[in-house]
């Protein structure tokens, strides 16, 4: 699916912590998740929903590896003896992670190799992220000098844009020193 910026409004003007927003209500994100599948007719597997479900729970951007050892632990502590004794392969969890990008239910970090939820799931947004090289928190921005560049690469540049990550790296005004 192409990236492209929303014409929704309500995603144009905002910048949200990916964790700690009004929007962040698991439970409704999840059910969200799957009323979006069911309606496109694409397989929200149990799986998928494992993962979806640590990277909403997560307070931080997670890893491939992050989410297979907690995907592992989770089983350890299940009363199933099947998925007790399931390791979980890498290509699996990253076919999982492709699905839920796919959907735009998440975004990926390429400069932390890690997932973190979408604020606005399946709007179809551009957005940038603030992330902190201190304490690691993220903020995705979704406003319309973000969607100008985008309008830019598709209608003047002619650019088919697949999937936009913007990344700024700095100290966010939790870690930052006083003045």
């Amino acid at each position: 699916m192409p990236a492209t910026h929303s014409t929704d409004l309500s995603c144009q003007f905002h910048q949200h912590d990916v964790y700690h927003g009004h929007h962040n209500d698991p439970i409704k994100r999840m059910q969200e998740a799957k009323d979006h599948c069911l309606e496109r007719g694409v397989r929200f597997t149990p799986l998928r929903e494992e993962v979806y479900a640590l990277i909403l729970a997560a307070d931080k951007p997670m890893g491939a590896y992050d989410l297979i050892s907690a995907l592992q632990f989770s089983r350890q502590k299940s009363k199933t003896i099947g998925d007790k004794n399931k390791n979980i392969a890498p290509p699996t969890i990253y076919r999982s992670l492709e699905f839920l990008l796919n959907e735009g239910l998440i975004h990926q970090l390429s400069s932390m190799n890690a997932y973190v939820p979408c604020c606005h799931p399946r709007s179809n947004h551009a957005a940038a992220f603030l992330i902190c090289r201190v304490c690691e928190k993220v903020e995705e921005c979704s406003n319309l000098p973000v969607n100008a560049m985008m309008d830019f690469a598709t209608d003047d540049a002619k650019f088919t844009i697949e999937r936009s990550v913007i990344e700024l790296k700095g100290i966010c005004r939790d870690c930052r020193p006083a003045e």
